[in-house]
């Protein structure tokens, strides 16, 4: 199976997954107070995944599911070829992998950061995000439950290349061969591509040691999911524009959160 169809297969689907995701902690999880710092994120991404693969056999497509990546590898899950053997560290097997993230829909500003650098990304990968809260069970009880009230899928690099885009706009780089902070040699740099902010700080652990912030070790702002899609000036509501008309992932993503955020709404009002 080719990653184009994969890809439209797991976004079809993933409507159906999460509904039945949705009916499950309802009946399950259960509790009073409901924590929004609990890793309840990471307990959805993988039901997530669980749901995903009942719902891709329960409509026929036997040829594909999911699966779900040991160690420390950046994405989350893999969709393989269900007659194939997989074998992660080689990639046999493999029709595209998924990086899944989650944000509390209730939290000033949610942690999750999509930071990956572009040339790091595989061909036909997605970007999965589930915007989640704990909600009533019902009325009259105290009792809530994890929910998803929306969410997004669609290409990864598609997304990226927004963020880098708007990134740019903001006043940041991004480290180019033969002109590290670290004088490293053009040939050998480990640090090209990585993401410098307006001050020449670098904004992932990885960066150049010489761009280190007064008092930290990175900025972490780079891929904020919603921090990325900050704008400046006229320049900036261009770029969303552009992207939105020619970018098909990155309008969704963009709609997305406009849906959803208060501040991103605003923001494109006038885009």
């Amino acid at each position: 199976m080719i990653p184009e169809t994969a890809s439209e297969l797991i976004i079809l689907e993933t409507r159906q997954a999460c509904e039945e995701l949705n009916r499950f902690t309802a009946e399950v999880f259960q509790t009073r107070g409901g924590r929004i710092g609990s890793g309840m994120g990471g307990v959805i991404e993988a039901l997530w995944g669980f749901y995903l693969n009942r719902s891709l056999l329960n409509s026929g497509h036997t040829g594909l599911e999911i699966a779900w990546i040991y160690g420390h590898e950046y994405n989350d899950f893999a969709c393989v070829n269900t007659t194939e053997v997989w074998d992660p560290a080689t990639k046999a097997g493999e029709i595209l992998r998924i990086e899944a993230k989650s944000m509390v829909a209730s939290a000033d500003e949610s942690k999750a950061h999509f930071d990956r650098l572009h040339a790091e990304f595989d061909t036909g990968e997605l970007l999965a995000v589930f915007l989640w809260d704990w909600a009533p069970v019902g009325p009259n009880t105290q009792k809530v439950f994890p929910r998803i009230t929306d969410h997004f899928i669609g290409s990864a690099v598609g997304v990226a290349a927004l963020r880098d885009a708007l990134h740019i706009n903001r006043g940041g780089t991004f480290v180019q061969a033969g002109r590290c902070p670290d004088g490293c040699d053009a040939a050998i740099c480990r640090h090209i591509g990585e993401p410098l902010n307006s001050s020449g700080v670098r904004e992932r652990r990885s960066g150049p040691v010489n761009a280190k912030g007064a008092g930290v070790s990175y900025a972490a702002n780079f891929g904020g999911l919603l921090r990325m899609l900050g704008t400046r000036g006229q320049e900036g509501k261009a770029i969303i524009t552009q992207h939105r008309r020619d970018n098909v992932a990155a309008a969704a993503f963009v709609d997305f959160m406009a849906r959803n955020f208060t501040r991103v709404r605003r923001q494109l009002q006038d885009v």
